[in-house]
């Protein structure tokens, strides 16, 4: 098990979550606490335009605005991580591509195209309407919610009948989220090369909403010294909250502590680290 001293100093860094498109957080199931509990700083930036709650915006000022958060962290924080769930990983290498001071990024999920078995057939057709000038509709979430858990997707499915805001992100996505997702989708496919920083990438062969086109995308394309990848085989889109989310945070924790202290080859990332365990989680 490594010390405190082994894994860094986590008070000299500051990691940024970032949730999925018209999230509010809860996708990110109990990352946060995991890691504060495990000695790592974190952040929820308000992104407006891209989270629930306010009027969409432009796909370029949710990266503006996570520049912003970034160049003031930097002012606290000796080195700033990225971690991001679904688009919210999309918008973490969009960032990346257009700066080189950040220490590395976490991509849980990360989605290029939506291509996943669950997407309907029909979705290209979105695409044209919305080109046609036919704006006003909105998107609404199916099963499997990207969760295979059953117990959790009943949850979801309760809470999407009530209209609620739910641990997958809000029941309803309008058609100018989808329009500025595929912008920031073809912006962050077509600048993979720029990108440096070190780089975790988890991914479930199961997803339903992208397929491991997306993931094998980006690692062929980045240019990440420390490239490292989990595949995952009993989970959906929303790894951190489904059947295999204690590898996962324990991973990104795994991850950041490698980052945050001074072994940082691919050598030594597989040095012994006993896994944390997570809270039970009530259903």
């Amino acid at each position: 098990m490594l010390s405190r001293k082994e894994i860094g100093t986590p008070k000299d860094s500051i990691t940024i979550l970032i949730p999925g498109l018209n999230g509010g957080g809860l996708e990110l199931g109990q990352l946060a606490s995991f890691l504060n509990s495990n000695g790592f700083n974190t952040v929820l930036p308000e992104i407006k335009g891209y989270l629930y709650g306010s009027p969409v915006d432009g796909y370029e000022t949710w990266i503006s605005q996570i520049h912003n958060c970034i160049d003031e962290l930097k002012n606290q924080y000796k080195t700033v991580n990225l971690v991001g769930i679904s688009m919210g990983s999309t918008l973490a290498l969009a960032v990346a591509t257009q700066r080189v001071d950040i220490s590395s990024i976490s991509l849980l999920s990360p989605v290029l195209r939506y291509d996943g078995w669950s997407v309907p057939w029909y979705r290209f057709l979105l695409d044209i309407a919305y080109n046609l000038g036919i704006r006003n509709w909105e998107y609404s979430e199916r099963e499997p919610f990207g969760i295979k858990n059953s117990d959790l997707r009943r949850r979801v499915r309760d809470k999407f009948k009530s209209h609620e805001l739910s641990e997958v992100g809000a029941p309803l996505i309008t058609a100018r989220h989808l329009y500025e997702a595929k912008g920031l989708m073809s912006y962050t496919t077509k600048n993979l090369d720029t990108i440096t920083s070190r780089l975790l990438l988890i991914q479930s062969v199961e997803d339903d909403t992208c397929s491991i086109w997306s993931a094998e995308k980006i690692l062929a394309n980045v240019k990440s010294d420390l490239r490292r990848t989990i595949w995952l085989g009993n989970s959906y889109h929303i790894i951190t909250i489904d059947n295999e989310r204690e590898i996962v945070l324990n991973e990104v924790l795994r991850f950041l502590a490698r980052a945050d202290g001074d072994r940082r080859g691919a050598d030594n990332y597989f040095s012994e680290m006993n896994p944390k365990a997570l809270r039970t989680r009530a259903l």
